[in-house]
């Protein structure tokens, strides 16, 4: 049976402290999202204004050239009008790509206790954190994600701090 989400604490035990994360949410299979998810209208992608952008992707090879502020000048505007862009020519091959994406399933597949170890603030790594809202102590609506941050200076930090699922 599906944990009451209806009053925060549950929700936060679940979601943050638990490490069950919105993926445990989703595989719950809720029905409805949780109120505390749901952003306030100001907040909210103005669907209008997004629809109404009708941009090709942008030409990443093209910042290396004299229209590198062109292209500087196109991110920061689809950034600020919808907040989201698609890119090409990003020069990342796709084995890279690949590697990313399995390594993540990797990481999130993982139970939740697994996980929570990772958590922000408990970690002990000060190289990798996991969470979803950065600050749901603090936000009146949290986000819809989950992440884990892993930072290196050297491939040698990595391999001895990042999660094994994560290297």
């Amino acid at each position: 049976m599906a944990p009451n989400f209806d009053d925060g604490d549950s929700l936060y035990n679940f979601v943050v402290r638990d490490g069950n994360g919105v993926k445990g949410m989703v595989d719950l299979g809720l029905e409805k999202v949780p109120e505390q998810y749901i952003q306030p209208h100001h907040e909210r992608i103005d669907k209008l204004k997004a629809s109404s952008y009708d941009r090709p992707p942008i030409d990443l090879s093209m910042l290396d050239g004299p229209q590198h502020s062109q292209v500087v000048g196109l991110i920061a505007e689809a950034a600020e009008r919808v907040g989201f862009f698609q890119v090409v020519n990003h020069r990342v091959p796709i084995e890279v790509l690949e590697s990313v994406k399995s390594a993540a399933h990797e990481f999130f597949g993982q139970a939740p206790e697994k996980k929570a170890v990772y958590r922000k603030g408990v970690s002990p790594s000060p190289y990798v954190k996991y969470g979803t809202s950065f600050v749901p102590e603090k936000e009146k609506a949290l986000k819809w994600k989950d992440y884990v941050s892993m930072v290196y200076t050297s491939d040698g930090e990595a391999l001895e701090f990042w999660p094994n699922e994560c290297k």
